[in-house]
């Protein structure tokens, strides 16, 4: 393996090192701007551990030493020229600023690879580059007349750069946070189905328990200031949910797990209540999920698409003939639409008051 010697470009992410006047001494941790020295800007690194650890006075002498192993593997090595020159007009320590950015980005992206799928990670490396290295390059383009003094500063031309800047940042930090959602969104809709009823159980469960146990201390005059029947239907409207759905064994449980609390604890909603009437209205609503689900889906054309109701998904779908403009789009998520890439389609749950909102949004864009 080729010989990697520590540097100030990359001993940020150096985890272990070996002397190489040395060898003998073995591999030492390394452990980045472990004190902070009087002065500005001023630090020391630590190699080894304890008593025998040597402190690296600011960056001196790393040229002593090579990597032996890494904190992370995937850099952004190549981008240190560009970082070292973005902050020339903006900073009175611009070297100081491009490292900054150097490692704070790598280290984000390296946490945002950690639990993302395989093949998820060479498109997003690539991209983060993309939106990082058009970022450095706007605030190459920034100066400050305080660095730069104010005689023929041009004020407009620097604002200008400024809001260019400041539009790639934003730009690289949502395409980051919407990247990421749609991962996580994928990662989750892969799952087990066991599990992800599990964890929706612990949460129901978990709700359910945290206002039974207000509710008990109202009873017992422990919580006061409350009322009873607020929290009550808190518990109602949550269970309801479910039974809405036709979600029998959610249900059920939650039934199971207030009769065991009223039974062991106090009296939190009383047999007598609608709350243990939802298991009728789960089964009644299975029923007539499974026999809509059982029906073909229906085609309706409009202008330049087609309205589809979805009976075995349970959803009512446009779909356009070409990609709708701005304002329709917007106009769709209004009206409770989201967009589906598994069927092409922008939809929403099949309702009553989702055919009122679809055919309302038709016949606003004259589409019928």
């Amino acid at each position: 393996m080729e010989r990697v010697i520590l540097s100030k470009t990359n001993c940020h992410r150096a985890a272990t090192v070996r002397s190489i006047n040395n060898p003998e001494w073995g591999e030492k941790a390394f452990k980045y701007r472990a004190q902070d020295l009087p002065g500005v800007g001023n630090y020391a690194h630590i190699i080894g551990q304890g008593a025998n650890g040597v402190v690296q006075h600011h960056d001196r002498s790393l040229e002593l030493y090579e990597v032996i192993s890494w904190k992370y593997d995937v850099t952004l090595d190549e981008y240190w020229p560009l970082a070292l020159r973005a902050f020339n007009w903006t900073s009175f320590d611009p070297e100081r600023r491009g490292s900054r950015a150097i490692i704070g980005h790598e280290q984000e992206l390296n946490k945002d690879l950690e639990n993302m799928p395989e093949e998820e990670k060479e498109r997003y490396i690539a991209n983060y580059k993309k939106y990082f290295s058009a970022w450095l390059t706007a605030c190459s383009n920034c100066a400050s007349s305080a660095i730069t003094g104010g005689a023929g500063f041009n004020v407009r031309k620097a604002e200008a750069a400024n809001k260019r800047e400041h539009d790639r940042y934003e730009d690289f930090a949502q395409w980051r946070e919407k990247v990421l959602k749609a991962i996580a969104k994928r990662k989750d809709e892969a799952r087990p189905e066991s599990e992800k009823r599990a964890e929706a159980w612990k949460y129901l469960e978990n709700d359910i328990l945290s206002s039974a146990a207000t509710i008990h201390g109202i009873n017992t005059g422990v919580e006061h200031g409350y009322h009873k029947a607020l929290f009550v239907s808190s518990i109602f409207n949550k269970v309801e949910t479910y039974a809405k759905r036709g979600d029998i064994e959610m249900v059920q449980r939650a039934i199971d797990c207030i009769r065991k609390f009223n039974e062991t604890m106090s009296v939190v909603i009383t047999e007598r209540h609608k709350f243990f009437k939802l298991i009728e209205v789960a089964e009644s609503n299975k029923e007539k999920i499974e026999d809509k689900a059982e029906k073909e889906s229906t085609e309706v054309p409009f202008k330049g698409g087609k309205v589809v109701n979805n009976f075995q998904e349970n959803r009512i779908q446009l779909i356009f003939d070409e990609k709708p403009s701005a304002g329709i789009i917007s106009q769709l998520k209004k009206n409770g639409m989201k967009w589906s890439p598994r069927f092409g389609a922008w939809q929403r749950q099949m309702t009553g008051n989702a055919a009122y909102a679809i055919k309302g949004f038709l016949k606003n864009n004259d589409l019928i």
